[in-house]
């Protein structure tokens, strides 16, 4: 299967690649190289694997068009987007460029080429469940930052055009990832990075938000294995989540027995961000198996991010 990667040197769009080449596809991926990027991971990509063939554009570009009818690509997988929830409010018109108008430009593409769309979500677009609830794919939309509206707005998009159009599409919406190689912004990295500089962890509020926490190579596997089932899977959104919620101060916890270090030493609390959601849950309908969280947690700090 010829697949094309959007977002290919970010977090799960690396982890996915790796995947789906160890399964023998051919994949073709397509990065603008932001901040998050990380050109390690496709140098490594293109190093060991032929059949990986890397493309710096942004998922705006009319060229992807051209690209997938030329290489005759039959899927399309959308890891880009910009992610983080600080920076979307701080300033939303990057997160509207790549998650909003990026995938407005994939659905066209998908329109005039006939490949087979699947939009990478977020569990965020659900909002905060009330006590005891857990949300399905039928659950209404109610996202609470800028970030995860951006992502809401893609995903009604994506649902318009099915309707509109009767273009091949799907939407995952996975819970939070964690793993190797995630960008030095986000929670764990910034856990492991304080502890080593002997800075301080900065914890927002009481630090007792709730995320469901999933391995990213269970999410790739999971993702990977989708694909070969894609094209005759009648619904049209999926979750993806572990089913494992802890709270964050609980996973700095863990960081510190696993490195040996006394978390009093290391935790500083901090005014809580604007809009902190408190709990994400929701429903799994194609996570394949879930890696034991201390065995990931592990495996990430053992590979140092």
């Amino acid at each position: 299967m010829k697949v094309l990667v959007t977002g290919c040197a970010g977090f799960i769009g690396s982890h996915t690649c790796e995947e789906l080449l160890s399964q023998n596809h051919e994949v073709f991926g397509v990065d603008f190289m932001g901040y998050a990027a990380d050109a390690e991971k496709i140098n490594n990509l293109q190093r060991f694997n032929s059949s990986f063939h890397f493309y710096e554009c942004d998922i705006n570009d009319d060229k992807l068009s051209e690209l997938v009818k030329t290489e005759k690509i039959t899927h399309i997988i959308n890891f880009a987007a910009e992610t983080h929830v600080d920076n979307s409010i701080a300033k939303v018109d990057p997160f509207i460029h790549s998650n909003v108008c990026g995938v407005s430009n994939l659905i066209g593409v998908a329109r005039d080429t006939n490949a087979h769309l699947i939009q990478i979500s977020t569990d965020e677009v659900y909002g905060v469940p009330e006590r005891g609830q857990i949300f399905d794919e039928s659950s209404p939309l109610n996202p609470r930052n800028p970030y995860s509206a951006t992502k809401a707005a893609a995903d009604h998009l994506l649902l318009a055009a099915i309707n509109t159009y009767g273009i091949s599409a799907h939407i995952i919406r996975p819970s939070n990832n964690f793993g190797p190689g995630q960008h030095g912004e986000k929670f764990i990295p910034t856990i492991l990075r304080s502890i080593r500089q002997r800075q301080k962890i900065p914890v927002y509020g009481d630090g007792k938000q709730k995320r469901e926490w999933t391995y990213v190579k269970d999410t790739s596997r999971s993702i990977s294995a989708f694909l070969n089932r894609a094209d005759s899977e009648n619904r049209t959104i999926l979750n993806l989540s572990s089913g494992f919620q802890l709270e964050n101060l609980d996973v700095i916890l863990r960081i510190c027995e696993i490195l040996g270090v006394n978390p009093e030493d290391h935790i500083e609390y901090v005014n809580d961000r604007p809009g902190h959601d408190r709990e994400y849950r929701i429903t799994n309908s194609i996570l394949l198996e879930r890696t034991e969280f201390h065995d990931a947690l592990s495996e990430t700090l053992k590979e140092g991010k």
